[in-house]
């Protein structure tokens, strides 16, 4: 499918808001404590495995018959800061910043020390990018060991890049003790950060949009209902565009289902 560039941005906008909606709520998890030292404390464990998984879509690449290219959401949602198409006094600024920062975070590679991963017999120190650990821990959570090739393609790269050699066999034995480190401790270390990151890329795209939402509504005439519609801008043109957009303004309509808040240092010093 082709879009216009406000057509790609209005669908991208949407997407990357439902993907964090889905991850950043009242039945996911909760805000406990005052800022500066919240945290974000999931709900069971069931709540922080299905965070993973949406994490892991949110991260990955998008379907190209639909947005027209295929990109990773951040990258996508990059582009559009790049280009908005409805800044007004500057309103694309925070939402900029925010995505900037994430990826800046994600891409940091860190250094976990003393390893050790009691099937293979292998006490080590390991390197690795922080987006690398989230997906495959949430591939893992998502999906079977039968299901999970990518993963053990995965896990040879980065312990090769580590200076150790994994046969399959040996990747497929460590997946549970991988996952045990690096989801149950590590990720669960990092989880309040993300959160943190998400909902505040979640309240740029309300601040940015706001100039938006008020510019196209339009109020009827009614005693009963209070009725209205959005004028579409002149580069929306297809259906599908015009659905988005009409669900975006109506979604921005309210505030993101947490308020803004500051997470502890202590819960970002470490990996």
């Amino acid at each position: 499918m082709k879009f216009t560039d406000t057509e790609r941005e209005v669908i991208i906008i949407k997407a990357v808001k439902e993907l964090i909606d889905e991850m950043v709520n009242f039945e996911i998890g909760n805000v406990i404590g005052n800022d500066p030292y919240s945290q974000f404390q999931f709900s069971s464990r069931p709540h922080k495995k299905f965070f993973n998984i949406i994490l892991v879509d949110f991260l990955s690449c998008s379907d190209k018959k639909v947005l027209g290219e295929q990109s990773t959401y951040l990258s996508a949602l990059q582009s559009v800061c790049d280009s908005p198409k409805f800044e007004q006094n500057n309103s694309i600024e925070n939402l900029k910043n925010c995505v900037s920062d994430f990826r800046q975070w994600l891409s940091i590679e860190v250094v976990v020390e003393e390893i050790w991963l009691p099937s293979i017999e292998l006490e080590t120190n390991l390197s690795i990018k922080r987006v690398e650990f989230i997906k495959i821990c949430g591939n893992i959570s998502k999906h079977n060991f039968s299901r999970l090739s990518g993963v053990v393609k995965e896990l040879q790269t980065i312990f090769n890049r580590n200076g150790i050699t994994l046969s399959d066999d040996n990747a497929l034995v460590i997946i549970e003790e991988f996952y045990q480190w690096f989801h149950d401790d590590i990720f669960s270390y990092h989880s309040s950060a993300i959160a943190e990151f998400l909902n505040n890329i979640r309240w740029g795209i309300y601040e940015y949009l706001q100039p938006e939402f008020h510019r196209p509504i339009v109020y009827e005439p009614s005693k009963d209902i209070k009725r209205y519609h959005y004028t579409y801008p002149d580069e929306i043109k297809g259906d599908f565009a015009k659905h988005c957009y009409w669900e975006l303004m109506n979604d921005i309509r309210s505030k993101p289902y947490m308020k803004k808040f500051q997470v502890t240092e202590y819960l970002k010093m470490r990996y």
